[in-house]
């Protein structure tokens, strides 16, 4: 991938500069990689654009891996469960329990695809939660 500023005009006539390296929300179903984790990339890892982050020149960004469990709201049993893709829309700590109950902190994010990530390789730094 070649990464080539884009210009676009807006309506007032300013400039707005943009890097290529914009990469897109995935559904649930696509954003895991190979050990089935759902990949939560953090929105400061670049510009929020709607459903999508614009990674800058050149790219960088932070990616959680969320390991499949049964995660929850609050430190117990009875509290509400929560999935890998809402802990990455809501950003925070979920909890689960492993030898007691462990925190899980997620930054607020998007759902991206290992594909989508793949274009990015050593530009993006990954933690495993």
């Amino acid at each position: 991938m070649v990464a080539a500023p884009v210009i676009a005009t807006l309506s007032s006539g300013a400039a707005l500069a943009r890097s290529s390296n914009v990469i897109s929300s995935s559904i649930p179903d696509s954003a895991r990689d190979g050990s089935g984790r759902t990949l939560c990339l953090d929105e400061r890892s670049g510009e929020r654009i709607g459903t999508s982050i614009d990674l800058g020149a050149p790219p960088s960004g932070s990616v959680t891996a969320i390991t499949e469990r049964d995660y929850r709201t609050a430190p117990n049993g009875g509290a509400t469960p929560i999935s890998e893709a809402q802990m990455c829309a809501n950003g925070g700590s979920s909890y689960y329990q492993s030898s007691g109950w462990q925190t899980a902190n997620v930054p607020r994010g998007i759902l991206v695809s290992a594909t989508a990530l793949s274009s990015f390789a050593g530009s993006i730094r990954f933690t495993e939660v």
